[in-house]
């Protein structure tokens, strides 16, 4: 049998009498050259850990001529971003008993003095880090756990959101756990510019008293942009053009015609990618900009007329178009060049003749369907309430 035993803190003492006798009957010890310091009368064979790959191949070796139990020896709760998970997956779940310990960010919590509840806990060690989607999720979230490393340091990584508009979080880094650990606490600004910290760390995010964060539903109500004249894609054909877009993580996304840019903010919140904005108009552009450091959006505008300013762009999964009046089929003719198989395009219309030329223009090869939408809201009206409509919008979607 192969038992994966979590380690706290404090060591050895953090172990109960039965890992401890486990340890004691073992044939073999798997673990850190720390961890292994913490039992140096065991009777085992010791194996350091080099890599997960070497102690598998230490544990096969071992268990194809001796049946004494395998002890492998790992950080707090062994299934949290920890070896655990690939024992399992290597040797099977009927070979391998997990017996977990308090993990290292249940003793961070604890010692900011922090419940747990609703924690989003993330890892950025031993792995490379994407940046754009750790903001997305601080974006998203009341209190973030995030392991570190030599590479990706609190500091780099305080620095990399505040780079991507993320603000209004209380940052407490723990070093060392245990013995000759060390608290830090400040504003991601102050994380930010320290320059070291100890080898092992927890970085937690607490987001502010009385900020709330954002909701990962798509529906950002349109009070909240800026927006020139009405020009903004209203919040309800907004949230139906996304749900025909399609979209997923990863996608390569298209705004043609961005106006304020709220179709690419809300894309970009759901495929955790590079939304390009194509604008033409430069007081909608002042817009795009100013509602993508509100949002901390990660948006590339581009300034240009469409289709001219969509040659060189990557090839996109989805594309939105917010009109395109009588160029839009000259629009979608350079869009289907570049969009990927399976892609998927949506377009806003508000007139009858824009409609008509884009749904005619999928009329071959593609899966096509039209759908007027109509919406209506309520206003006071003196003492009473009465509904105002919005003008109708054609949404027209077009997939390959």
């Amino acid at each position: 049998m192969i038992y994966v035993i979590g380690i706290g803190v404090q060591g050895r003492a953090s172990l109960l009498e039965r890992p401890l006798d486990i340890i004691k009957k073992a044939g073999l010890l798997v673990g850190g050259r720390r961890h292994l310091d913490e039992f140096p009368k065991a009777k085992a064979k010791k194996v350091a850990l080099g890599s997960i790959t070497e102690a598998a191949a230490a544990i096969e070796k071992f268990i194809q001529t001796n049946r004494k139990p395998v002890a492998v020896l790992a950080t707090g709760d062994p299934l949290l971003f920890g070896i655990g998970s690939f024992i399992i997956k290597r040797f099977g779940k009927n070979r391998v008993e997990v017996i977990p310990n308090v993990s290292a960010i249940q003793e961070a919590f604890a010692r900011v003095k922090e419940d747990l509840n609703n924690v989003k806990i993330l890892s950025v060690h031993g792995r490379e880090a994407d940046f754009t989607a750790l903001s997305n999720e601080a974006r998203s979230n009341e209190k973030l756990a995030i392991f570190t490393d030599s590479e990706n340091t609190p500091a780099r990584i305080c620095s990399e959101l505040i780079q991507r508009g993320v603000s209004g979080f209380r940052a407490y880094v723990c070093e060392s756990l245990g013995a000759g650990e060390k608290m830090i606490e400040g504003t991601l600004d102050r994380i930010a510019k320290r320059r070291s910290f100890g080898p092992l760390n927890v970085l937690i995010l607490i987001r502010e008293h009385g900020l709330k964060a954002a909701s990962e539903a798509p529906g950002i109500p349109d009070e909240l942009f800026a927006h020139s004249g009405g020009m903004i894609t209203k919040e309800e054909f907004r949230v139906i053009s996304l749900a025909k877009l399609e979209l997923k993580r990863g996608d390569v996304v298209w705004d043609v015609g961005a106006c304020s840019g709220s179709v690419a903010i809300e894309a970009g919140r759901i495929t955790g990618t590079t939304v390009f904005a194509v604008e033409k108009d430069r007081k909608r552009i002042r817009d795009i900009r100013e509602n993508k450091k509100r949002f901390g959006a990660d948006l590339k505008i581009i300034e240009g007329t469409a289709p001219a300013a969509l040659k060189g762009l990557p090839r996109p999964d989805a594309v939105f178009a917010g009109g395109g009046g009588k160029g839009i089929k000259e629009i979608l003719a350079a869009v289907e060049k570049a969009l990927m198989p399976g892609g998927r395009v949506v377009v806003n219309a508000i007139t009858m003749e824009t409609a008509s030329a884009a749904f005619d223009f999928f009329r071959n090869g593609w899966i096509r369907e039209l759908v007027l939408a109509s919406v209506s809201k309520a206003r006071q009206a003196g003492d009473l309430n009465m509904l105002s409509a919005h003008n109708p919008v054609f949404i027209i979607k077009g997939k390959r």
